[in-house]
């Protein structure tokens, strides 16, 4: 039976994840330093424009005129961003958005715990949502394994900055929007299931503590590479 609900923590859920986990080994293996340069400019075409398509796929699907609304169908989450991020970090080597790649683990980890999605495999939203949330990860794997990024001191300052100024951007659309936007979950409202949000108590308050965490994970993230930047950077 084809269930037409999605609920975190159900075994639908875990089983998602299992997959995509098994997939992300797989790109990872595949992706060695020593595969074939054959092998290594297809998985870069792979990743790269699989990203862009994951993020048409999604943007057409709430384009939909049965599904379009203002306040959450246009791609400014971040996750959205992040599809084309990634494409921009693969196909083009852009450095900032390799960073942001990877510094925007602690942002959407979080879709892959607590997913705001109430559609099950029955409906087209459930592998439309886990197919564009997959390539973000497999972005991710790519510029650690084929890029061999490292992130550097420089990447952690240019991805905070960068983070900080599209939270603004964000805070100022949903803050301006008639109808109560919650892009980025940066608005008034909380998303409809739980998720770390949740707890960082009301609006605006919330968006000054969600700076603060993300600020906090971003240092943690780039302290495993301290020692690494020190010395690339010497020689």
């Amino acid at each position: 039976m084809i269930l037409a609900n999605f609920q975190t923590g159900s075994t639908t859920h875990l089983v998602t994840l299992a997959v995509i986990a098994v997939a992300a080994t797989l790109l990872a293996l595949a992706s060695r330093r020593q595969a074939p340069e054959s092998r290594q400019h297809f998985l870069r075409l792979f990743v790269g424009w699989g990203c862009i398509v994951a993020w048409i796929l999604n943007t057409g699907y709430w384009m939909l005129p049965e599904r379009f609304d203002l306040a959450m169908s246009l791609p400014l989450h971040f996750c959205n961003a992040a599809n084309i991020f990634g494409a921009l970090a693969i196909l083009k080597g852009i450095r900032l958005f390799q960073g942001i790649i990877y510094f925007w683990t602690c942002l959407y980890l979080w879709a892959f715990l607590t997913p705001t999605l109430g559609e099950g495999p029955g409906n087209w939203g459930f592998w439309i949502f886990w197919i564009y949330h997959s390539f973000i990860i497999f972005a991710l794997v790519h510029i650690f394994r084929s890029e061999h990024f490292r992130p550097s001191f420089r990447d952690l300052l240019h991805s905070s900055l960068f983070t900080l100024a599209y939270v603004i951007l964000l805070s100022i659309i949903n803050a301006n929007a008639l109808t109560g936007w919650n892009y980025g979950f940066l608005g008034r409202d909380v998303p409809g299931v739980s998720t770390p949000v949740n707890l960082l108590g009301p609006y605006p308050l919330r968006i000054l503590w969600m700076i603060l965490i993300g600020a906090l994970l971003f240092l943690l993230l780039w302290i495993p590479f301290r020692n690494y930047s020190t010395t690339r950077t010497r020689k």
